[in-house]
């Protein structure tokens, strides 16, 4: 995913701009048209039946190549060239100029991954076949709701399990998170 992103903040290639513009569109599709296709994937490389299984899907996801091209265009390309005449080849400034300078925005790619990974519902039921490896959110109304029965005492519980780590991680980061949203967003 951050690989990507530089490469379409800063290389010029044939194709870059259809290239991204494919990966914008494929902020339209909804996961759930995928799931057959990365069932197939996740089963080749022997993924099913793991947490990494519904993990993997949102690594490399077009939200955040788009979130991290925006804030790899905000970073001056002199910091590179500067590196680059220092003696770093471009990886080498990559890693030690940009990657330092983009945290805020890598967090926040990270962060929103997070939420996304440890709320999936329906990867969670497809890719995982044992109860003990459900995430919270499919493992709470599967032990917790018997026919139409609802323990709203160990619901209400799940829920609050579910959002703990949610937001230990936000508070956490919330400076960098906040600074990674709005640093791609002012032009100047």
């Amino acid at each position: 995913c951050t690989l990507a992103a530089y490469a379409f903040a800063r290389f010029e290639f044939f194709g870059r701009d259809v290239a991204f513009a494919l990966v914008l569109v494929q902020l339209m599709i909804m996961p759930e048209v995928l799931i057959v296709e990365n069932y197939r994937t996740m089963s080749r490389i022997g993924a099913v039946d793991t947490i990494m299984g519904i993990g993997l899907p949102y690594m490399a996801s077009a939200f955040g190549i788009f979130l991290l091209r925006q804030t790899f265009k905000a970073i001056p390309r002199e910091l590179e060239e500067a590196a680059m005449i220092d003696g770093y080849s471009r990886l080498g400034a990559f890693v030690k100029m940009v990657l330092p300078i983009s945290t805020s925005g890598i967090l926040t790619v990270v962060i929103f991954s997070f939420t996304l990974v440890i709320q999936e519902y329906i990867y969670t039921l497809t890719f995982v076949t044992g109860a003990s490896k459900y995430t919270v959110s499919v493992g709470v109304p599967t032990f917790l709701v018997h026919g139409d029965v609802y323990n709203w005492g160990g619901l209400m519980a799940g829920v609050l399990i579910t959002a703990i780590p949610i937001t230990i991680v936000y508070n956490f980061f919330v400076n960098r998170f906040i600074a990674g949203l709005t640093l791609g967003a002012v032009k100047g």
